[in-house]
């Protein structure tokens, strides 16, 4: 394997094997509106071509509404009781969850009793029990669950293997 070949194409995303003609678009919940999702998140969505957050959640109503009027794509901002009570759960296909890992498991009990899918970020609860619990309601209701962990798609991190399985490092 040469190394300039190994270099070259290092940022290509090889592995997605839709488009967005090819498939409709994905409206997400966003729950917790803290820094990484305002800083990463949800400019990530924005940019997406493949989904949209569609509805903010935040402990706070008038934060969810005010990050909502500045996020393209959401239709409105509710709180965390709103979005346990069904609030707006037409709006959205799937719950992405970015709240303080503890907290992870409520939501994706929520979004499993909507039949929703879930993202939620890493790490996926705050121990391994926790972590069963969540895994469980989510195969219990029958619901895709995943969690935000890039690693495996990330181009630089593919390329390293391939320069390691290679013999160059």
């Amino acid at each position: 394997m040469e190394l300039d070949a190994v270099l070259e194409d290092s940022c290509a995303r090889d592995w997605q094997t839709v488009t967005p003609d090819s498939v409709d678009e994905v409206r997400f919940a966003v729950v917790g509106l803290g820094w990484f999702t305002k800083g990463r998140a949800l400019p990530a969505l924005e940019k997406s071509d493949l989904c949209e957050p569609s509805v903010l959640v935040s402990s706070s109503a008038e934060k969810a509404e005010r990050v909502a009027a500045d996020t393209e794509g959401a239709e409105r901002g509710i709180t965390y009781d709103e979005f346990h009570d069904g609030v707006a759960r037409d709006a959205y296909d799937a719950v992405y969850i970015v709240t303080p890992n503890a907290l992870h498991l409520e939501y994706v009990e929520t979004a499993a009793a909507f039949g929703k899918a879930v993202l939620c970020e890493k790490p996926m609860e705050r121990d391994s029990e926790r972590a069963s619990e969540l895994r469980d309601v989510a195969a219990a209701a029958d619901v895709d669950l995943m969690i935000a962990y890039r690693m495996q798609t990330e181009p630089t991190v593919r390329r390293a293997r391939e320069l390691i399985a290679g013999g160059y490092i």
